[in-house]
């Protein structure tokens, strides 16, 4: 059994059961305290964290949004080459097309009052004219019209065509030159 003996007096007993009683709560404050630490650590070891993601998710949709317009404008370079090759083809067509309105043109320029052109045939630049001329002065002088103009060279009238004075049915074969009747 023990005996306890109380020597300390009431004053001092209440002294030291305030004074425990601090050390206690200290003790509690001092957890708190440290549990308050590693809450904030915890929260700002989260925070870098969600910047560092952040950060490389941007990065990495830059390069998504860099690399989608780089295959935009790698698509549009593409269409622009398949068009201008087009419009080049439709230019090389354009440019080697025959305009036989020019020769129509140039004719008709040449064709004196009393001559009359009935028929026209075309073959590689070759031009047959068939026709009326009321006399072989107008005829002759077609002739000459057509071997002063520039566009035609060769000009040809048989002479089976010149027998008659008056009314004359004839035929004239002609070359045109390529440059006359090609647009450049």
């Amino acid at each position: 059994m023990k005996i306890e003996i109380n020597l300390l007096p009431p004053n001092k007993k209440e002294a030291l059961r305030v004074t425990e009683q601090f050390r206690a709560v200290l003790g509690w404050e001092g957890i708190v305290f440290f549990m308050a630490v590693l809450f904030f650590g915890f929260i700002l070891g989260i925070n870098y964290l969600l910047d560092f993601n952040l950060e490389s998710v941007s990065a990495s949709r830059n390069n998504e949004s860099n690399g989608t317009q780089y295959e935009t404008i790698k698509h549009y370079a593409t269409k622009f080459l398949d068009v201008n090759s087009k419009i080049s083809k439709v230019g090389s067509i354009a440019s080697g097309q025959i305009y036989w309105s020019a020769l129509f043109s140039k004719l008709n320029s040449e064709v004196p009052d009393n001559v009359e052109i009935s028929g026209m045939a075309t073959k590689n630049y070759g031009l047959s004219l068939a026709g009326k001329a009321k006399t072989r002065e107008d005829l002759l002088l077609f002739k000459d019209n057509l071997e002063k103009e520039q566009c035609f060279e060769n000009v040809n009238l048989p002479l089976s065509d010149l027998v008659s004075k008056e009314d004359i049915a004839f035929q004239i074969d002609l070359g045109i030159k390529e440059n006359c009747i090609k647009n450049q």
